[in-house]
This record gives structure tokens, C-alpha cells and sequence, in this order.
């Protein structure tokens, strides 16, 4: 027989202040609260509301619950610089055209074979010196496959490299450092729920404090901008870039910097073992 709780206000609201994510009401007290008693703890969790101690979750159905959350940060903008600086080094003379604000979430989306990875690879390589030991690099090769490419790239990666490269395919918002430089290569998508992959973006961004994240994400075949998940992959980065076969365009620059629109440049290149930009070309449309 399962024990009874005696059902008080006092109660309920410190079991849902100890909770954490969402709940469905019949699990609170850890679901001891008798069925015949639920029309009264509905009542309850609405008091619990009124006074601030909980919400509602509408996407996940009628009696789904969260504690309130209080964890804002309070930003004292007036005493910092009212500038932007360039806090990520991009390739292919890209930083003439944006700010990367911290924190920040980038995206690049390219089709297959289109120059992702040796897009991620230069990121990092030309960000050594800025992150340092505050750089992560998660990829989806094993390192056979990776240390040719790094071998071949020019300038050349310093031996043994000052960040850290780790292999992983999923969940990455567990590993990444809120003040680092983190750059994913790639994201995949569920195909069978492609719009979902906007949570697991927001999931990487909310993470970050001071710090920036980079994903590599698969184009659908076509003539389609943005990665497969569309609009909801473009919801929270600063800087969206889209790669296809020997051209890169900007579709989102939340700080641009120069008076010149960036969304009408193509920039073009060749890329040389995999891994090196060459004979670049900027084309205006």
C-alpha cells in the first residue's frame, strides 16, 4: 500500500521549490498523493502559480508543471564598452563584415562535401591563440581520418595542439565550456523530427556565459539557404553562413560591420587537400 501524505500547502510548494525540470502534477510528492485527492492538488499547484512558485508548461499537455525559474542574470551594460569586438577569427576575410558577440552561437550550413569541416578546421586553427586551453573541438571522424587533414593544413597546428579534440555525436550542450570556444563538426538531425533540432540549438547557446560555439550543420539538396530543421536552426546565432561547392554567403549577420551588405557577397574559393582556401574572390550579386 503506498503511504499517504498529508496534503498541505506549505508541502507542496517546498517539494516543487527541490524539483527539478518539468513534472505532471500526480508526480508530486514523489506521487504518494492518493487519486482521490488530485482534483484538490490541482487546486493547490493553481495557488502555488498565483504566488509565483510555479508554471505551467503548455507544450507537454494540460497538468504539466516547472518551477518558476529565477536563474536571470542581471547585466550591467552601462559600465562595459559599447563596442563589439572580434572575438572569433573567421577564414576567408570573413571578420570585415561581422562582429561575433559574446556570448554567441554560429552556423554553418553546407551541403555534403561542400567544405564544413575544412571551415571548422581553420576556425579552430586561427583561433589558438585568442581561446587557447578555453578551445574544444567535437568531431565525428575518428582520428585517423583527422590527422591527415590537420597535418596538411597551413599555417600548420602546433604539435601537440593547446586545445582539446574529442569525439562525440550527440548531446553536446552536456560538455560545453560556458566561457570557451567550443566548435561542433557536425550537428545531425533526426530526420523523422527535423524541428526539433531548434531545441537543440537553444540547448548549446543556453549554455554559453563568455563564451562562443560554432556548429556545423547538413543542407538539404536543392537550392535551400538554411540547414535541414529551416527557420528554427535560425533563431538564435549571430552569424549564419551557408557553404556550398566553392562558394560561401552570409544569411545572417546580427552585427554587421561594414556600410556594404554582406547578404549580396559571395565568396568565392578553391580548396586545396580538404583543408586550405585558396584563390579567394568576394562577388557581389
Amino acid at each position: 500500500m503506498v503511504e499517504q501524505v498529508p496534503l498541505t500547502q506549505a508541502q507542496i510548494e517546498e517539494w516543487i521549490s527541490n524539483a527539478t525540470g518539468a513534472f505532471h502534477y500526480t508526480k508530486v510528492m514523489d506521487g504518494q498523493i492518493p487519486k482521490e485527492l488530485w482534483s484538490q492538488l490541482r487546486e493547490c499547484m493553481h495557488r502555488a502559480k498565483n504566488k509565483g512558485k510555479c508554471s505551467p508548461v503548455p507544450h507537454k499537455g494540460d497538468g504539466w508543471w516547472r518551477p518558476t525559474d529565477t536563474t536571470s542574470e542581471e547585466l550591467c551594460w552601462w559600465e562595459g564598452s559599447d563596442e563589439v569586438g572580434d572575438n572569433l577569427v573567421l577564414p576567408l576575410g570573413m571578420n570585415k563584415y561581422c562582429y561575433i558577440p559574446i556570448p554567441s552561437l554560429v552556423i554553418v550550413a553546407g551541403k555534403y562535401n561542400s567544405g564544413k569541416t575544412a571551415m571548422c578546421m581553420n576556425i579552430v586553427n586561427l583561433n589558438i591563440e585568442k581561446w587557447g586551453g578555453r578551445l574544444t573541438f567535437f568531431v565525428s571522424e575518428g582520428a585517423e581520418m583527422l590527422g591527415g587533414k590537420f597535418h596538411n593544413m597551413r599555417p600548420q597546428v602546433p604539435i601537440p595542439p593547446p586545445f582539446k579534440t574529442r569525439r562525440k555525436t550527440e548531446n553536446f550542450a552536456d560538455e560545453i565550456d560556458p566561457n570557451g570556444l567550443t566548435v561542433i563538426d557536425y550537428l545531425r538531425v533526426n530526420m523523422e523530427q527535423s524541428y526539433a533540432v531548434g531545441s537543440e540549438l537553444f540547448a548549446i547557446f543556453n549554455k554559453l556565459d563568455k563564451g562562443i560555439a560554432v556548429v556545423a550543420m547538413q543542407k538539404p539538396p536543392g537550392d535551400r539557404k538554411l540547414a535541414f530543421g529551416g527557420a528554427s536552426t535560425a533563431f538564435e546565432p549571430s552569424l549564419y553562413i551557408s557553404m556550398d561547392n566553392g562558394w560561401v554567403g552570409f544569411e545572417k549577420v546580427k552585427v554587421p560591420k561594414l556600410a556594404a551588405d554582406p547578404y549580396n557577397l559571395r565568396i568565392e574559393f578553391r580548396l586545396e587537400n580538404g583543408v586550405n582556401f585558396t584563390e579567394v574572390a568576394e562577388i557581389y550579386e
